[in-house]
């Protein structure tokens, strides 16, 4: 039985909290620099709300169905246990539907003719068409009068407990915005929406950048009891940061000079880039500003990956670039010593060239980043791994020779 099928599998509800919250970032972004103190929240007054000055201005019902199977017709539960929340809370408060925006957001589908289809947005009807509120009412009346369906027995009579024109104002206040992209493919409209604030080709980039902010954001309000708002100012200011991050096309390289302690300079006694360097004969100096490059190299990376500032794959790009320059100069020194009787120290001399010109001229630009401790250091990561490496026979030489794996 796949796990799709399995008829106690949480998937789907985690999948319902995580369109959430990914939806209310998605939402939030045309609020930016709209010059409203607007906030928005998850789990606090809806499934989604935003709120002016702690008066709500709009409320969201999510409904997610991975497989888009749901149908919004006239008795589904979808549309009735929204209708239930939002009956008891103009019950409750009836100037609701008049001072803030009533949203249903589905993944699924309100077929043409029903209540739910003529609840659309205004925007997103065509020519001959049009959003009609009074027939919703007319359809959805009828169906609480008339249905026997018990699970939503509560919900008809929420409805039906609100006088008729209540009814008519709280359907003028509701909207259902069917057929919406799923958790999934909310990432692409999410970067279609940050395109104005990426430069060309870097609107993913912005988006990881953005939700790396925004998960820990909505982990952080989730724990409070009611869920506390978060600014839209908080948003706009995370934006101003990505995109003058992504203008400049700049990094920051906090660590060109950091200096490892002896402690962390000893440790690397073990590792394979250091017998890398044994092996061709250099030591002294030269050893301990490959350990220092290496350390610099490496929290550098690690501090950029683990802020979401650079991507993966941009890591594994510059990677590569080292590794095809690298690759003629060792393959040169390897034809050099293909033939004739083996002259050990001519081979540490000519892999020391290759190393030499690691230490001194390879600058290989990331991003706008050709700092040495960032060429050098990488290289080191590299020759630990034995991706590449300086004596002719470093695979067998070093393959053994490890202590951190």
């Amino acid at each position: 039985m796949s796990s799709r099928d399995n008829q106690f599998s949480a998937a789907p509800s985690a999948a319902g909290y995580l369109y959430q919250a990914r939806l209310a970032l998605f939402l939030s972004i045309p609020y930016v620099n709209s010059g409203a103190e607007v906030e928005v929240s998850v789990e606090r007054l809806d499934d989604v709300s935003f709120e002016k000055e702690g008066t709500p201005i709009e409320l969201l019902q999510t409904k997610h169905h991975i497989d888009r199977v749901a149908s919004l017709t006239d008795a589904s539960p979808d549309i009735w246990k929204t209708l239930r929340v939002w009956a008891e809370a103009a019950a409750d408060d009836p100037s609701l539907p008049s001072r803030a925006k009533l949203m249903l957001v589905t993944t699924g589908e309100a077929p043409e003719g029903s209540a739910a289809s003529l609840l659309r947005p205004r925007q997103s009807y065509g020519p001959g068409t049009k959003r009609n509120p009074k027939l919703a009412k007319e359809i959805l009346t009828t169906i609480a009068e008339t249905s026997d369906n018990k699970s939503l027995k509560l919900a008809f009579s929420a409805f039906l407990a609100l006088s008729d024109a209540m009814r008519s104002s709280l359907l003028s206040a509701i909207e259902v915005v069917d057929r919406q992209p799923l958790l999934n493919d909310l990432g692409e409209e999410l970067e279609h929406s940050l395109r104005l604030v990426a430069p060309t080709g870097k609107a993913a980039l912005a988006r990881e950048m953005l939700e790396g902010w925004w998960w820990p954001r909505i982990c952080e309000v989730l724990m409070a009891n009611p869920p506390d708002p978060i600014p839209i100012s908080a948003l706009e200011a995370k934006l101003d940061d990505i995109r003058e991050l992504l203008k400049r096309d700049a990094i920051i390289a906090d660590f060109e000079y950091a200096e490892p302690s002896d402690i962390e300079i000893a440790e690397y006694d073990g590792f394979r880039f250091v017998k890398q360097l044994h092996v061709i004969g250099l030591g002294g100096n030269r050893l301990r500003f490959a350990k220092r490059d290496y350390y610099r190299a490496f929290v550098q990376r690690s501090k950029w990956t683990r802020e979401h500032v650079v991507l993966d794959e941009e890591l594994e790009r510059f990677e590569q670039r080292l590794v095809e320059e690298w690759e003629p100069r060792f393959a040169a020194m390897c034809d050099a010593h293909a033939e004739g009787e083996i002259d050990d120290t001519k081979l540490k001399q000519d892999a020391q060239e290759i190393y030499y010109w690691v230490e001194t001229e390879a600058r290989l630009p990331f991003r706008s980043i050709t700092a040495k401790f960032l060429n050098v250091g990488s290289y080191h990561i590299l020759a630990n791994d034995l991706r590449v490496g300086w004596h002719k026979d470093f695979m067998v030489l070093c393959a053994e020779e490890s202590q951190d794996g």
